[in-house]
């Protein structure tokens, strides 16, 4: 695995970043985590594209090694996100740019597609509507009496599919116990106030939805009602992955790109 780390300077923050290194003659992928966590989330991806596409990855603001906003602030609203990953985007000087994103990650590129000028985008346990966290626990997530960790470790076990290994388990419920309790709160308000229903007819450029169906909090039924309200879509794919769950991207990586990989060439 080569993976080469640096940082930029977006709107005054550092943001850390990741790329494999691979040629960008065919594509360049912008790859977005999802809610409390960070770029490693692609590692495995990285590897098996390694000779094929060019992946840059990067943490959000109050993210892994990125800095947070001043004051120590995070981003708690899609549309601010949104903004966030379109001028990193600029400052990484990608053109036409592939984006795809996980949970959080996989709501964000249908807004981004509605917005800004991008080649394609891949949704991930994604869905233009999310009304699904209770406000009680998102007071409780940065409450100076309650372990944002502890409380969410047995929630994240309970959205990983059957069939994952016990390594990339463990891997995913490190990275739990990794979460700052005000970064996770703001990833989650934003997560749970997203809505762009009423824009999906602006996403034209061509979509992948992988859904992985062992996933009790971004079902099935989700991912196809957000499917049947892309109505102007130049291409969109739907690709189900039975036995895993909500972190399909760590979970099952080999067949996610198997996925992407069709779907990009399609796009050559």
């Amino acid at each position: 695995m080569s993976i080469t780390g640096f940082y930029i300077k977006v709107n005054g923050i550092n943001v850390y970043c990741e790329t494999n290194n691979a040629p960008d003659d065919k594509a360049t992928i912008i790859c977005l985590h999802t809610a409390g966590r960070e770029n490693r989330q692609y590692h495995d991806m990285m590897n098996i594209f390694a000779k094929k596409y060019k992946m840059i990855s990067f943490d959000m603001p109050a993210h892994g090694k990125s800095w947070p906003l001043p004051g120590n602030k995070v981003i708690n609203n899609y549309k601010d996100y949104g903004k966030f990953v379109w001028a990193v985007i600029q400052e990484l000087r990608v053109e036409n740019p592939i984006v795809i994103g996980c949970s959080m990650g996989g709501n964000i590129v249908y807004h981004i597609a509605q917005e800004y000028p991008v080649r394609a985008i891949v949704s991930m346990q994604g869905s233009d509507y999310t009304p699904t966290i209770d406000e009680r626990i998102l007071e409780l997530l940065n409450h100076p009496y309650v372990s944002c960790q502890h409380s969410h470790l047995e929630f994240s076990e309970c959205l990983i599919g059957k069939a994952t290994t016990q390594e990339r388990k463990d891997f995913i419920l490190w990275g739990v116990m990794s979460e700052i309790g005000i970064t996770k709160q703001g990833d989650l308000t934003q997560y749970n106030g997203f809505d762009v229903r009423d824009k999906m007819d602006k996403v034209t450029c061509p979509t992948l939805v992988i859904q992985g169906l062992d996933d009790p909090i971004a079902t099935e039924e989700m991912a196809k009602a957000t499917i049947a309200r892309i109505s102007n879509c130049k291409k969109l794919i739907y690709k189900p992955i039975p036995d895993y769950g909500h972190f399909i991207l760590v979970e099952n990586p080999e067949k996610v790109c198997e996925y992407m990989d069709e779907f990009i060439t399609q796009l050559d």
